[in-house]
């Protein structure tokens, strides 16, 4: 068994920050589709239904991005698989 690691110990593989940068762009990402999408519904022929739920969505990623200031370990590593999910669905669509 060993101890707690020590300034002297090879790099962990988790690099502190990382993940919650990761997360900013994976949900900036989101939300610039969101943003480009909406712009581009202005001009019309859109479903009102799909551009509210785009708008929802929008405000979601805002308030999600947000909540990432302040998030721990855990939370962060969350919500940057589901945004992951999310860029992959509406890029693939």
């Amino acid at each position: 068994m060993t101890g707690p690691l020590t300034p002297e110990d090879p790099q962990p593989l988790h690099h502190p920050g990382g993940d919650a940068e990761q997360a900013q762009k994976l949900v900036k990402r989101v939300l610039g589709w969101y943003q480009a999408s909406l712009a581009g519904a202005r001009a019309g022929g859109h479903d009102p239904a799909e551009v509210n739920a785009w708008r929802a969505a929008r405000d979601q990623a805002v308030d999600d991005l947000d909540r990432l200031e302040d998030a721990d370990e855990d939370e962060t590593v969350q919500i940057a698989l589901v945004y992951a999910a999310r860029l992959k669905e509406l890029t693939e669509s």
